[in-house]
């Protein structure tokens, strides 16, 4: 299945995110290790924890 999300709870339980950016990919894995890196998976769930 593929979703597509705005909104980083709907992809927190998933087996494996793939973030673009510009197109291209940026990178991948599941979320909880996406976090521990800090890249732009990261970034985007701390913006839009603070955003609402």
């Amino acid at each position: 299945m593929l979703i597509i999300a705005h909104r980083m709870r709907t992809v927190a339980n998933a087996r494996k995110v793939v973030v673009l950016k510009e197109g291209c990919i940026a990178e991948q894995g599941h979320p909880a290790e996406l976090m521990k890196q800090g890249g732009e998976f990261a970034r985007m769930v701390e913006r839009q924890s603070k955003a609402g």
